[in-house]
């Protein structure tokens, strides 16, 4: 599947349920926060609100880069720039577009997962400071983490696997390209 429009309104979607989220928790979180836990859930870090909704901001914001800006970026750049394996096979005038097309969309699905890694983490610290809840969720932390580290390892198998997948025919043409 190398459509982006799915991944991009997921990651939409989920950054909008996550803004709401904060948008009706807000007035109800303290002025000094929990903002940083040990492994087992015990707070070690304190934050003013403003300055934890900021920098949580600031750093959702950062994973449009490699999401959707740099992605985009590819389309643009020259071949000298980029380095794949068999890029003059995947580069070539022909199959550009569809490279292009499937690194956007890789990259989108790879965005969608880091921002529910990082909606999760946030809304985890926002519970350890809600009156009623006062909890963080450590072993849920890890098991999203880990989950994530999972998603990451076969993703990267899968985004690799398909630059190293050049036709047999092909192979003699491109062979080492991409390599410095």
């Amino acid at each position: 599947m190398n459509d982006s429009r799915l991944p991009a309104f997921l990651y939409l979607l989920m950054l909008v349920l996550g803004v709401l989220q904060w948008v009706h928790v807000y007035p109800q979180l303290p002025e000094t926060m929990a903002s940083h836990f040990s492994a087992n859930g015990a707070p070690n870090g304190w934050q003013p609100k403003q300055a934890f909704f900021l920098l949580a901001s600031v750093v959702i914001a950062m994973t449009t880069l490699p999401s959707f800006l740099v992605p985009r970026l590819l389309g643009s750049l020259p071949a000298s720039l980029v380095n794949l394996p068999h890029k003059d096979f995947w580069l070539a005038p022909e199959r550009r577009e569809e490279t292009t097309r499937y690194f956007r969309s890789q990259m989108a699905w790879f965005g969608c997962a880091l921002l529910f890694l990082l909606l999760y983490a946030i809304s985890q610290a926002i519970n350890a400071n809600l009156p009623g809840i006062r909890h963080f969720d450590a072993q849920g932390m890890w098991y999203v983490l880990g989950g994530f580290m999972l998603f990451t390892l076969v993703w990267t198998i899968y985004f690799l696997r398909h630059f190293y997948n050049v036709p047999p025919s092909q192979l003699s043409s491109s062979s080492g390209m991409g390599q410095k």
